[in-house]
């Protein structure tokens, strides 16, 4: 595990309909020292400050999925997110580099699913593994996912930094601010700060040997005619019902004639991201994962 650390930062507005870290970054930046801590500096930053201006959750293209290698070093993708994420990759990065300019990416993000307080980690760093550990340990209700999803190069904002991970908050409506979200994230902003800072100064001695979490297993859409249309809805035994343990039997779906659709397979599986607004476009009506343990290294 990496034993100091000289920057991070505190990134929200990747999707600029997502208010939690809209307003979270507002509030640093009027207040600085609210993220201050001894031993590092602390960057805030909203990266997708078009769409924040319009309350979208995009532009032309869905920033959080733009920082590939390869289509950060494609010079012919100019939509104003490519823009903003090579932009973004040369002030937090460059990734892929040996010392990039910050060494841990905190990424913001709010959910119309009922997930809570979630940890999402798309890159294999040790690091995040476990400061994710540190605030399951300090916040037991927080949940973590290993995400592995409609994406190969990890191509999120996080990734630019060798370290880091995205907080999912929810449920909470596009373009909506919740009091006691924002106040939960901000709380988990402050473990993570106070983590780095215990780091620092060598008075976080606990090595976490294996972590709780939630490792993908698999997309699903919803049921669809042959006109690509939806033809059935999440089931209401599942709505709002993320991280719900569902065995073979267990209702999915149900068609807008009232028929419903079961899950078919023998493992008992755990669903997430459920029913959320922003995948209908990517075409998928929730996550399946496993709930395992994992080892850690120290």
């Amino acid at each position: 595990m990496q034993k100091s650390i000289r920057k991070i930062a505190i990134t929200g507005g990747t999707h600029g309909n997502e208010l939690t870290g809209v307003y979270l970054i507002n509030k640093f930046k009027t207040d600085p020292a609210i993220v201050k801590r001894e031993g590092f500096e602390t960057i805030i930053m909203h990266t997708n400050k078009k769409a924040i201006e319009k309350c979208t959750r995009y532009i032309d293209n869905d920033l959080n999925r733009a920082f590939g290698e390869k289509d950060l070093e494609d010079s012919s993708r100019s939509s104003y997110e490519d823009i903003s994420a090579k932009l973004i990759n040369q002030l937090l990065g460059p990734k892929g580099t040996d010392n990039p300019n910050v060494d841990f990416i905190v990424d913001l993000h709010s959910t119309t699913s009922n997930m809570g307080l979630s940890v999402v980690i798309d890159i294999d760093s040790q690091l995040a593994w476990q400061v994710a550990a540190y605030l399951k340990d300090t916040e037991p209700k927080v949940n973590i996912f290993r995400w592995m999803g409609d994406t190969g190069d990890a191509p999120f904002v996080n990734s630019v930094a060798k370290n880091g991970f995205a907080i999912e908050v929810g449920a909470v409506p596009q373009g909506v601010l919740r009091a006691d979200l924002l106040f939960e994230t901000e709380k988990l902003v402050h473990h993570i700060l106070d983590f780095f800072e215990k780091l620092n100064k060598g008075e976080f001695e606990k090595s976490y040997k294996n972590i709780e979490i939630y490792d993908f297993v698999e997309l699903v859409d919803f049921p669809r005619g042959e006109d690509g249309n939806i033809i059935a809805m999440v089931h209401p035994q599942l709505q709002d019902n993320d991280y719900a343990r569902i065995k073979k039997g267990d209702p999915l779906f149900i068609s807008l004639g009232g028929e419903i659709i079961t899950y078919d397979k023998d493992e008992a599986i755990y669903p997430l991201f459920v029913n959320e607004a922003a995948y209908y476009e990517k075409g998928f009506a929730m996550c399946l994962a496993r709930k395992r343990r994992i080892e850690l290294e120290a």
